[in-house]
């Protein structure tokens, strides 16, 4: 046993209906809107069904319409069109006022670097996805997130979805993925799942036991010719992602290597007395993936504090020398 120890909808619909109201009632806004105005005019005769000239079907929509969310609104309601539509129109305006953006880099070490923007989404969650991976993150006080992720396939597709359900993706190449064998192991929730490496019968807390606490980092691994792990996911909501990846070169092994891997759970207040699970998986290079979900029936809390240990729930891994 291991020691103990899509974006503003329902809001533009809400806005639509204030500014109806608000129009209806002689405000402000609706004095703005002057009736004489003959391209105005000239749309509500096209919208109403009277035959207007050629010349009229090429007027250029008012510049009413562009001024603000309420003109927008009015000028639409002028138009007769349904709400469903108002709220389809300024959907198209809200997407461009609020951008959400994922770009992606191919880094060192089979990385990528993903660099998220979505400046109406400050401080909510995200979840991105990638080739069964998947880990939840929090963008910051500017709606802006930055961070690497170990790469799991050579056409690498990444997906980050927003807590209001808007999507945005990015693809890449990367090229370097077959000098690296990965295994990932993930959950949703707080099973506080621990993936541990050991690297040629390693023991607890020597060199080349590897595992959360004990990371290393891609530069080391290289000169040292072992692995590293990268922890994914972050504690914003009770139902968040969390991945933690096991990644070693074998393009740097110089003897063959054996890697023992073993997933340890708690047992905490929050998961003694039930199940929990989670999903683990492996790549190598030029194979295909491996992996499977597993389920864990936790004791009671009369044991908080102890720990379960799943051996051989992956076979090891045996990296042959170059």
């Amino acid at each position: 046993m291991l020691p103990k120890g899509k974006i503003l909808t329902a809001v533009g619909t809400l806005l639509a209906a204030f500014a109806i109201g608000y129009v209806m009632q002689g405000g402000a806004i609706a004095a703005r809107i002057d009736p004489t105005d003959e391209n105005l005019g000239q749309t509500l005769s096209l919208a109403s069904g009277v035959p207007l000239p050629p010349a009229a079907l090429v007027v250029k929509p008012p510049i009413l319409i562009q001024e603000s969310l309420l003109l927008r609104v009015a000028a639409l309601e002028q138009n007769h069109l349904s709400p469903a539509a108002i709220s389809d129109a300024l959907q198209v305006s809200d997407d461009i006022m609020c951008p959400v953006s994922l770009k992606a880099v191919s880094m060192a070490d089979a990385m990528v670097g993903l660099t998220m923007a979505a400046p109406c989404a400050a401080d909510q969650t995200v979840t991105f996805a990638h080739a069964g991976l998947q880990f939840s993150a929090l963008l910051d006080a500017s709606g802006e997130l930055y961070l690497t992720v170990p790469a799991l396939e050579k056409s690498a597709r990444f997906e980050a979805t927003l807590a209001s359900g808007a999507q945005v993706e990015t693809s890449l190449d990367v090229f370097t993925i077959d000098t690296y064998s990965r295994v990932v192991l993930q959950w949703v929730g707080e099973a506080h799942l621990q993936l541990h490496a050991f690297e040629n019968g390693a023991e607890f807390g020597a060199v080349g036991h590897i595992w959360s606490e004990a990371p290393s980092e891609p530069t080391r691994a290289r000169t040292s010719h072992s692995g590293y792990m990268i922890e994914l996911g972050s504690e914003v909501a009770p139902q968040a992602a969390h991945s933690q990846i096991y990644s070693f070169p074998v393009d740097w092994a110089e003897t063959e290597t054996h890697v023992a891997l073993v997933v340890e759970v708690e047992v905490t207040d929050a998961t003694c007395g039930r199940q929990i699970g989670g999903k683990i998986f492996e790549i190598a290079p030029f194979a295909p993936t491996k992996g499977q979900s597993f389920f864990v029936d936790m004791p009671d809390c009369h044991a908080i504090g102890d720990f379960i240990q799943l051996k051989n729930i992956v076979p090891e891994l045996k990296i042959a020398s170059n």
